[in-house]
């Protein structure tokens, strides 16, 4: 009897040693500011990719752009019934969207066009303070 709780107290003192510790990270000090904080330097604009191409308005579209030049794209796609699907996304959202369509085939989503450059990179901004998940919109320039 003895031995047998020789044992399992052996087995017992065995298992408990071999249980992995897991080692809690060190905690990183925390930077304390020495000094008053000035005023932040103005945010950067981010930068707004752009491409120049040949297009016209999608089959069933009625939007009239005139000379407009400058397109604020929200969406491009290979298929029209996906262009469609954003473009009722963003009627529900009060914007005025049609559908381009270059020539190669891809659908492109435009929220707004403009005649001159400096008032479709502006929108482009607002766009992006008012709406985060359309940050990556970008513009279109009607090539001549």
């Amino acid at each position: 009897m003895k031995n047998l709780r020789l044992m399992l107290l052996l087995l017992a003192v065995s298992l408990a040693g071999c249980k992995t510790q897991k080692i809690a990270p060190k905690p990183q000090p925390v930077a304390q500011e020495t000094a008053a904080p000035s005023k932040a330097p103005a945010a950067k604009p981010a930068s707004v990719s752009s491409k120049e191409e040949r297009f016209s308005t999608a089959s069933g579209e009625t939007a009239n752009y005139g000379s407009n030049r400058f397109f604020v794209i929200m969406g491009s796609f290979s298929i029209l019934e996906n262009a469609k699907r954003l473009k009722e996304t963003l009627i529900a959202e009060n914007f005025q969207p049609g559908i381009l369509v270059n020539e190669s085939g891809m659908f492109r989503v435009c929220g707004n066009s403009y005649a001159e450059e400096a008032a479709a990179r502006a929108r482009i901004a607002e766009v992006r303070t008012k709406f985060p998940k359309y940050s990556d919109i970008w513009l279109l320039i009607r090539k001549q």
